[in-house]
C-alpha cells in the first residue's frame, strides 16, 4: 500500500509538470518590437498587427512581388516584396497610427511615380518642396522629390515618413531566411 501511495503522488506530481510545460509552451506569443529611429517619437513602440506570411518560405533568390503604394498624393511602386503587412503605434499625441510595412528581397527597388510635392502657391519662396523622406538608419534622409532615380531597399534604409510630422507611412525591412542549414 505504501508503494501504491507513493506511485500515485510521483504521477500526480509528473503530470502537473506536464501541464505546467504545456501551459507555458501554449502561452509563449513573444510578438518581437521594434523601436523607432531618434528622429521619430522614440516613446512609441510599435506593434505588428495582421501579419500576413506565407505558408511556405520561398527562397531569397526567388523574386517578389511589385506592390504599388499610395499614401494621399504619394505613390510608389516597390519590386521584389516578400510580404506587406500593418503595424501600429502611437503618435505624440497618443493617437494610434498604422502604416504598412513592405518584406523586399535583396534587389528590391523604389519608384517614386508621384512625389506629392508642396503646392508653390503656398510656400514663402513660390517653390515646391518635398513632404516626403527616405529615413536611414544613420540618421540622414532623402527627399523624395520629381523626377528623382528609382533607389535600391538596403539594411540602410529604414521607411518612408512625413517630413513634417515625421511619422512613418511605409516602412521597408530586408527579408531575413530564419531557417538554419
Amino acid at each position: 500500500m505504501y508503494n501504491s501511495n507513493q506511485m500515485l503522488r510521483a504521477l500526480e506530481i509528473l503530470m502537473t509538470i506536464t501541464m505546467l510545460m504545456f501551459l507555458v509552451g501554449c502561452n509563449n506569443n513573444n510578438v518581437p518590437t521594434e523601436t523607432m529611429n531618434s528622429s521619430t517619437d522614440s516613446s512609441s513602440t510599435p506593434t505588428s498587427t495582421l501579419p500576413q506570411r506565407p505558408s511556405q518560405i520561398p527562397s531569397p533568390t526567388q523574386n517578389g512581388e511589385t506592390k504599388t503604394y499610395n499614401y494621399g498624393g504619394l505613390k510608389l511602386e516597390v519590386t521584389n516584396v516578400y510580404e506587406a503587412r500593418t503595424e501600429s503605434m502611437n503618435d505624440d499625441g497618443g493617437n494610434p497610427w498604422e502604416y504598412s510595412v513592405f518584406v523586399c528581397y535583396p534587389g528590391a527597388s523604389v519608384t517614386v511615380l508621384a512625389a506629392d510635392m508642396s503646392d508653390v502657391n503656398i510656400t514663402a519662396d513660390g517653390k515646391s518642396h518635398a513632404n516626403w523622406g527616405v529615413l536611414l538608419a544613420s540618421g540622414g534622409r532623402t527627399d523624395i522629390v520629381d523626377d528623382m532615380d528609382s533607389f535600391d531597399v538596403t539594411p540602410d534604409i529604414l521607411g518612408i515618413y512625413n517630413l513634417e510630422s515625421s511619422i512613418y507611412v511605409l516602412k521597408l525591412e530586408m527579408y531575413k531566411n530564419d531557417l538554419k542549414t
